[in-house]
C-alpha cells in the first residue's frame, strides 16, 4: 500500500515535470514566433517608408509596398490594416519623441542660444535615427493627412501644436532677454528655423558625407550668428 502511494506520487511528479517542460517549449515557441513576427513587420514598415518617400504617400499603393518588401499583397494585411495604418505606425511614436524633446529643452536651465542649438541638433539627429519615417511625414501635406478627424489625427494635431509652442517659447525667451536680435516676431523666426531643418528631407541621406549632427551645427551657426548680438 505504502509502495503504491509512493509510485503514484512519483508518477504525478513525473507528469508535472513533463507538463512543465511542454509549457516551457510552448512559451519558447511563442516567443520565437513573436520575434519573427516583429522582424517581418519591421521589414514591411521599412519598405513602406521607402516607397512613400520615393513615390509620395498619395501615389504609392499597397502593391508597391508588397513588391518592395518582396511579399504578396495579402501578407501586408497580416501585419497592417492598410496604407493609412502603415503611415500612422511609422510617424506616431517618433513625432511624440520629438515633442517631448522640444519641451524638455524649452523648460531647461540652458541659455536661449544653447536651447536653440540643441533643438536643431536633436531634431536633425532624430530625422537621421528614424530615417526615412519622419521625412515621409514632413514631405507630405500634413494638414491634408490630418483632415479625417480620427483620434490619431487629433492626437497628431495636438502634438504638432505642442512642438510649435515649445520652439516659439525658446525664441521668445531669447528675444525678451536680448540674447536674440530680430525685427521679426517669435512665430515667424520659429517657422524659419523648423523649416530649415525640415527642408533637409529633399536631400539628406544617412549614408552621405555629413552626419545629421554636423549639418545641424552648421545650420545653428547660420541662425545664431544672425540672431545673436
Amino acid at each position: 500500500m505504502y509502495s503504491s502511494r509512493n509510485h503514484r506520487k512519483k508518477r504525478m511528479r513525473t507528469k508535472a515535470a513533463e507538463t512543465s517542460k511542454i509549457s516551457e517549449r510552448r512559451l519558447a515557441a511563442r516567443k520565437t514566433a513573436a520575434v519573427e513576427y516583429e522582424k517581418r513587420r519591421a521589414r514591411v514598415l521599412k519598405a513602406a517608408a521607402e516607397v512613400f518617400k520615393e513615390l509620395g504617400y498619395s501615389t504609392a499603393t499597397v502593391d508597391d509596398v508588397a513588391k518592395r518588401a518582396k511579399i504578396d499583397r495579402a501578407s501586408i494585411y497580416y501585419y497592417f490594416k492598410g496604407k493609412k495604418d502603415l503611415l500612422r505606425e511609422m510617424v506616431g511614436g517618433a513625432t511624440a519623441e520629438n515633442v517631448d524633446m522640444a519641451e524638455d529643452i524649452a523648460s531647461s536651465d540652458r541659455s536661449p542660444r544653447e536651447k536653440l542649438r540643441k533643438l536643431m541638433v536633436d531634431l536633425l539627429v532624430s530625422y537621421e535615427r528614424h530615417y526615412p519615417y519622419l521625412y515621409v511625414y514632413v514631405q507630405e501635406d500634413m494638414s491634408r493627412l490630418l483632415q479625417d478627424k480620427s483620434p490619431w489625427s487629433k492626437r497628431m494635431v495636438a502634438l504638432n501644436h505642442r512642438f510649435d509652442v515649445a520652439v516659439v517659447q525658446i525664441i521668445q525667451e531669447g528675444l525678451k532677454s536680448k540674447a536674440f536680435r530680430s525685427t521679426g516676431d517669435a512665430k515667424l523666426i520659429a517657422a524659419g528655423v523648423v523649416g530649415m531643418c525640415n527642408w533637409s528631407h529633399r536631400w539628406f541621406e544617412p549614408s552621405g558625407k555629413r552626419r545629421a549632427a554636423e549639418i545641424a551645427e552648421t545650420f545653428a551657426d547660420m541662425v545664431l550668428d544672425g540672431l545673436c548680438s
